[in-house]
């Protein structure tokens, strides 16, 4: 009897921390992002030159070496009639921009280093079903930095509190599987995996959830920068409640950016034992351990279209039967179709070879061409 008891709290224990979990993580909808460029810039990190490495961007095509609050400002979005080109989201308003470590594979055959082509899907969430009521739409030219570019080795499981170690996780995926920072923050647990395994997935992802709640200026408005993009932004406590810290009570909805690299078309270019060899993969930071995963975001919502959705979407439809949810009209696409979508971009770009490459780029800036 005793045991019985043992087990059916446990049971009940398991199945209470799912629903907490499910409930943290209500969809409001997706924006995928089709590839723009990969090159070395940083608007926010290193504006006007080049960045120490490569990133691979989604999103707006007035990406550049810099960037100002213009850049994703568009007043009159309602109307997006012969504007598809200004941006690889598939929500034509969109004009925010997401940026993150390209991912290279090296090929011991030929000594180079092969850049692996990718996509982004940022999902929205609110982190509770009843929090719709408090919380903001992104205010406009809110800038985001999540992760640690500087990191080389892998993260310690057993301290999740280790400094830098952001909410970010890999997953290996045909179809989503349930991963954690604490656990997952690395390739470790990848490169247990044997080269079938990996060969058996089609992409593996960089999975990031920025900080949802701001600070405040003293007008009372959110603070939508800091010095190092980081400072004027917190997460929620983890809990049911999903509260704001005192210092940040500001709430926004839970960007959750998965960056997917290909790892089916790769094994198009190189053997299949290469693009499943875990440790040949390599960051654009030359980091061979994934904990250095990391990504910039800046809003291009129109805070208007923002809070249409908080208040009417619900996983990309209408919260129910008597609203219309806007993002609808912007989901008509094959999956395909939305993954691949490139617009024309022509801004300067340092005058280099990104992939493949003897040796990942870094180092001095070339002149822009």
């Amino acid at each position: 009897m005793m045991l019985f008891r043992f087990l059916l709290g446990f049971v009940l224990m398991q199945l209470s921390t799912l629903n907490v979990c499910f409930a943290t993580n209500e969809r409001l909808f997706v924006s995928v992002n089709g590839p723009l460029v990969n090159a070395r810039l940083d608007p926010l990190v290193n504006p006007n030159t080049c960045s120490g490495h490569v990133h691979s961007v989604f999103g707006s095509a007035s990406f550049g070496s810099s960037i100002r609050k213009g850049d994703v400002t568009d007043d009159d979005w309602e109307d997006d009639t012969g504007k598809v080109n200004q941006t690889t989201s598939n929500v034509v308003p969109n004009l925010s921009m997401y940026w993150a470590p390209s991912l290279y594979i090296f090929n011991p055959v030929d000594d180079l280093y092969y850049i692996v082509p990718t996509f982004s899907r940022a999902y929205y969430r609110i982190r509770h079903p009843n929090d719709r009521s408090v919380i903001n739409p992104f205010p406009r030219f809110l800038r985001l930095l999540a992760g640690n570019a500087a990191r080389t080795t892998d993260w310690d499981a057993t301290d999740p509190t280790e400094e830098g170690h952001d909410d970010i996780s890999w997953n290996y995926r045909n179809n989503r599987q349930l991963t954690n920072y604490q656990e997952h923050g690395d390739w470790a647990y990848l490169r247990e995996k044997t080269l079938d395994e990996i060969g058996s997935k089609l992409q593996v992802e960089m999975n990031i959830n920025f900080p949802n709640c701001l600070e405040l200026k003293s007008n009372g408005q959110p603070r939508t920068r800091s010095g190092n993009f980081r400072n004027h932004a917190s997460y929620s406590n983890p809990d049911a409640t999903t509260t704001c810290p005192v210092d940040f009570p500001y709430r926004i909805p839970t960007l959750n950016l998965e960056v997917r690299y290909n790892l089916k078309a790769m094994r198009a270019i190189l053997d299949d034992d290469v693009v499943n060899n875990v440790t040949n993969w390599r960051l654009s930071t030359g980091d061979a351990s994934g904990a250095g995963a990391h990504a910039d975001f800046v809003s291009g919502w129109p805070e208007e279209l923002f809070q249409d959705m908080l208040d009417n979407c619900d996983d990309g439809k209408a919260l129910n039967s008597s609203v219309v949810c806007p993002i609808e009209q912007y989901m008509n696409q094959t999956r395909d179709e939305m993954n691949t979508k490139t617009v024309p971009w022509s801004n300067p770009v340092p005058d280099e070879i990104v992939s493949p490459v003897a040796s990942l780029p870094s180092g001095g800036c070339p002149p822009f061409v």
